[in-house]
């Protein structure tokens, strides 16, 4: 298998962290060093990252393909064993994408300068967008003063996109964040994981704040 991807890609970024998570290891290749015609033919609508499986199916979307990888594997699903679980991690993951990566990621897009000329930039949308992430903190504060993580006891790929998403909401200076202890708490326990390693080396190399 190989899986083509950005190294700074959110979205490539969170593949990442899953398979640490998960203990898989694949060839990964960046985009960058393939010619457009085959940019297109691995990814038709040149997005990252887009999985090769090894029956020759391409797979794009993050989450799918992190959906694809842990079914393939042996050990603990981050989606989850029983029919609960696996309803709260898809329910807190959607929330988490929607409510905090998606509106960080298009912060990122609208008011950093590295992305002027790469597309139409719309700041005050963006800063406006951006708000609706403290409906979502507060939520997580009273949910994680009862649960150790997002969805379960454990960790789960909710936490992965949710950990995501504050870290690039804290990252671009979208928001100025002072959790309560919970958040606060999860937010330590989450960051110090091994798997967080590339997040944080991204962070220090482009300056950005870190969780």
């Amino acid at each position: 298998m190989r899986l083509y991807m950005r190294p700074i890609a959110p979205n490539a970024l969170k593949v990442m962290i899953f398979m640490a998570e998960r203990g898989i290891a694949i060839e990964t290749v960046d985009v960058g060093t393939l010619s457009e015609a085959d940019y297109e033919r691995v990814s038709p609508l040149k997005t990252v990252p887009s999985l090769e499986t090894d029956d020759g199916l391409f797979v794009t979307e993050s989450l799918t393909i992190c959906q694809y990888l842990d079914e393939i594997s042996d050990g603990p699903s981050l989606f989850g064993d029983r029919l609960n679980e696996r309803t709260l991690v898809s329910m807190w993951e959607r929330r988490a994408e929607q409510l905090l990566m998606q509106p960080a990621i298009e912060y990122g897009h609208h008011c950093q300068p590295m992305f002027t000329g790469a597309l139409r930039q719309f700041p005050d949308w963006a800063k406006e967008h951006v708000q609706q992430c403290h409906k979502m903190l507060a939520l997580m504060e009273a949910r994680l003063a009862e649960s150790r993580f997002l969805a379960a006891d454990r960790f789960t790929m909710a936490d992965v996109t949710a950990f995501l998403g504050v870290a690039g909401l804290i990252g671009w200076g979208a928001i100025e964040l002072k959790p309560g202890p919970a958040l606060g708490r999860w937010m330590g326990d989450v960051g110090a994981r091994p798997s967080m390693a590339p997040l944080r080396a991204l962070a220090q190399q482009f300056g950005l704040k870190s969780i």
